[in-house]
């Protein structure tokens, strides 16, 4: 996404205040855009269904789609998360005629996953019915191969088939939800999957047009990258101390039992979802500004390193880099919390605004204090990637988990007033630790390109998981 960064930055500085604006539209689109364009739809959904049916027929389609939402980025994340890395190494030796066989390998394990998943939850623990169980247990597996699809498109900066394909499938669903108006829910699941199918098959559709080779099984792919299980423990930590708050309040008090065994929270649910939203401008502030700036100054002191450089140049490029991480870090704090200021005061006009509960006012507004450590830890987890700290990665949303579960469960007795408590203990906890060893690795960075992380002292073994420099 850096290649991306460097483009926009470009356009920011040399276009003037349009240039600035076009930039942060852009970054916007690319960072958050498909996502933006789900949570409008789901809203739009959930307001029509509401509407339009029955409370249990309702409930059916909201339970299914947030547990198959849910339940789907968590089952793909480390499989994204080995997929993208091994795709970025045939990448970048020139090798993209490996790109289909990566591709088609992540998205039979999503699939196998999926399924195996769809039978536990809408099978064995909601009982549903086998139509409305077949179709569910779909839209959980098209979700999770949507999710492994996605970032192949990033490879080659084509941001527009990714936008296009997203909005086709919202399209196509609401066109015939709007001429049919279903009031069955196997009507409207089958609906919402035909759409799911429509994104799935133009992003497939346009990573071919890049990608052409035919896809073939090659081994040596996962031996050949180093750390690869830490790189899903990455991945899967990461989405777990998203959904974890979420998950734990499906058993709390003001939760629901929506479909046999499976449990929702209705009023949490919608709070978190719209507090999560207000990560957009920090995302896209990190990929149009700060990461590419860190990418410049990391790039110059590696070129020291590899080149005539002597130890004061290098030291000097060190501490630039240091400063650098200050400077975004500070950047990226002021902006996202003067949002999450202005959805403090407004949360009231926000909620009434948007016909939900009032009681979820507690959780969008902690959510949103949340959303600035929350995006801390997600830089500062960038940089430690460039240091090749897989295992501080691990450590960071580890410790999001533990802290998000733990603030979750001693305060789940409170009711709406501790919604989004949770969240906020883990964010700042994970936040804390990634600057702390950001700033431990950086201080000792020269050592760490050296000598500590450098494979031709210590080996390709264990190189990703190491700790400490």
């Amino acid at each position: 996404m850096a290649g991306i960064g460097f483009r926009l930055d470009r356009i920011a500085r040399e276009e003037g205040l349009g240039g600035i604006a076009n930039a942060a539209f852009h970054g916007a689109v690319i960072s958050s855009g498909p996502w933006l364009m789900t949570a409008c739809a789901v809203f739009l959904l959930q307001g029509w269904t509401r509407s339009a049916m029955v409370p249990a027929d309702h409930v059916i389609i909201q339970t299914s789609l947030v547990y198959a939402f849910g339940v789907s980025t968590v089952i793909t994340a480390p499989l994204a998360m080995i997929a993208t890395r091994v795709a970025s190494d045939r990448f970048y030796l020139g090798e993209r005629d490996a790109i289909p066989s990566i591709l088609m390998a992540a998205l039979v394990w999503a699939t196998v996953a999926s399924l195996i998943m769809g039978d536990l939850l809408f099978g064995f623990a909601a009982g549903m019915q086998p139509d409305l169980f077949l179709l569910a247990t779909a839209i959980l597996t098209l979700f999770a191969q949507i999710w492994i699809a996605s970032p192949f498109l990033h490879a080659t900066w084509r941001h527009r088939p990714i936008f296009l394909a997203y909005l086709s499938g919202i399209a196509m669903a609401a066109f015939f939800l709007i001429l049919i108006r279903p009031t069955q829910p196997i009507a409207v699941l089958a609906f919402i999957a035909v759409g799911l199918l429509v994104t799935l098959t133009l992003l497939i559709s346009a990573i071919r047009e890049d990608f052409p080779a035919p896809p073939d099984w090659r081994r040596g792919w996962i031996s050949t990258t180093p750390g690869v299980l830490t790189l899903g423990a990455a991945g899967l930590t990461n989405a777990l101390a998203i959904w974890i708050d979420k998950w734990l309040l499906w058993w709390a008090p003001g939760s629901v039992q929506a479909i046999g065994a499976l449990r929702v929270n209705p009023v949490n649910d919608q709070a978190s979802f719209l507090g999560l939203l207000t990560m957009i401008p920090g995302l896209t502030l990190i990929l149009v500004t700060t990461e590419t700036r860190f990418d410049r100054v990391f790039t110059d002191l590696m070129s020291h390193c590899m080149g005539t450089a002597n130890r004061r140049r290098i030291e000097k490029a060190r501490q630039k880099v240091a400063r650098v991480i200050r400077l975004d870090l500070r950047l990226l704090m002021v902006e996202q919390a003067i949002l999450a200021g202005f959805c403090w005061v407004l949360a009231p006009e926000i909620i009434r605004l948007l016909d939900m509960n009032a009681r979820g006012m507690f959780g969008f507004r902690l959510t949103a204090v949340g959303v600035i450590f929350h995006l801390v830890a997600i830089q500062m987890s960038i940089i430690l990637s460039y240091y090749d700290l897989s295992g501080r990665i691990v450590a960071v949303w580890g410790s999001f988990l533990l802290a998000s579960a733990t603030g979750t469960f001693l305060l789940s007795g409170n009711g709406f007033a501790g919604f989004g408590f949770g969240y906020l203990v883990g964010a700042v906890t994970a936040a804390s630790l990634a600057v702390a060893l950001v700033a431990q690795a950086t201080g000792k960075l020269t050592y760490l390109l050296f000598v500590g992380n450098n494979p031709a002292v210590v080996g390709n073994k264990g190189l990703w998981a190491r700790f400490w420099p």
